[in-house]
């Protein structure tokens, strides 16, 4: 998938990342489509297969929280082979120093499988499958959080200051790119009128990027990757891609739900101006998921900020 932060690399280049990290001699190597930031090619070097991940060039426009992603990236593919039994592919190499090529980049196992939307799974692989997802989020959320927030931005004491930094960052991130982040705007009218709800929120570790894209099968067993979009803070964030919250919930939990909706929507609304141009199919994904995850989730707090006397206690 074309985007403007996605680095093009060569075969001379790819010959010498892995010649760098001792991977023997590349055979073949194709660039994968489905990576929307990131160039991610396959590659075959030694008679085995790799996966290469390739961040953007340090001086392409990217979003606030998406400075030094690919760094934070590996710290959580560390993290949940240390803490979890989450199955994750196996780094192999990094390297950080711009020297080889002028990014970023890692390679690491390419491990067999379907990615969950494409996997033809029968009614009872089906339910497993979704067993293990709750699994896997309760091993993200079983880890407590030191702060709030992207650790590439600065940690903060609670998730009202976190989340009110992440979505200020957004609607300046709008601003270098010409243009205004009425979402955004919008989003942090009801992060204030929630201080005091946000404050009380216990931190956790959240995917925030957990769906069926980001999920291999393979005989039965769930992989995950893509870990660069996780953030400390509400554990409700990982479940705002179902659109419909959790049952079970209250009202309060509702609040924190559909505050990531929007906050989720706010994210959209600005990559596109990063990434893409009105001509790429992408930007119109993103002005679609803004249309859903925006209307409902801005609905849904103007409904649950309302008083007791039913005036709208939140921005209009």
């Amino acid at each position: 998938m074309r985007s403007k932060t996605k680095y093009d690399v060569s075969g001379e280049q790819v010959q010498a990342v892995f010649t760098e990290a001792g991977l023997g001699p590349v055979t073949k190597y194709e660039s994968l489509s489905d990576g929307w930031y990131n160039n991610v090619l396959a590659v075959t070097a030694g008679g085995a297969d790799y996966v290469l991940k390739v961040a953007p060039l340090p001086q392409v426009a990217v979003l606030t929280h998406e400075r030094g992603l690919m760094r934070q990236e590996l710290r959580f593919y560390a993290l949940l082979r240390e803490r979890t039994t989450v199955r994750t592919p196996r780094v192999v190499w990094e390297d950080l120093s711009k020297t080889i090529i002028p990014c970023d980049y890692f390679i690491m196992e390419f491990l067999p499988g379907r990615r969950l939307d494409k996997a033809k799974l029968s009614k009872e692989e089906k339910a497993r499958a979704d067993s293990d997802i709750r699994d896997i989020l309760a091993q993200f959320h079983a880890i407590a959080a030191e702060g709030f927030g992207y650790e590439q931005m600065g940690l903060e004491e609670n998730w009202h200051l976190a989340l009110r930094k992440m979505t200020r960052a957004l609607v300046g991130d709008c601003a270098r790119f010409g243009k205004r982040c009425r979402p955004g705007e919008k989003l942090l009218g009801y992060i204030e009128k929630h201080k005091a709800l946000l404050e009380s929120v216990p931190g956790a570790l959240v995917n925030f990027d957990l769906h069926a894209l980001n999920i291999f099968v393979h005989e039965g067993k769930l992989t995950i990757f893509d870990l660069e979009r996780c953030f400390w803070g509400d554990r409700l964030g990982d479940f705002v891609y179902k659109v419909v919250p959790p049952k079970g919930l209250g009202k309060q939990e509702k609040i924190r739900f559909y505050l990531l909706m929007a906050y989720l929507a706010v994210i959209m609304h600005t990559e596109k101006y990063s990434r893409y141009s009105p001509r790429n199919a992408i930007w119109w994904m993103d002005v679609a998921g803004v249309a859903v995850f925006g209307t409902i989730g801005f609905a849904a707090l103007r409904r649950l900020s309302k008083n007791k006397g039913g005036r709208n206690a939140g921005p209009a």
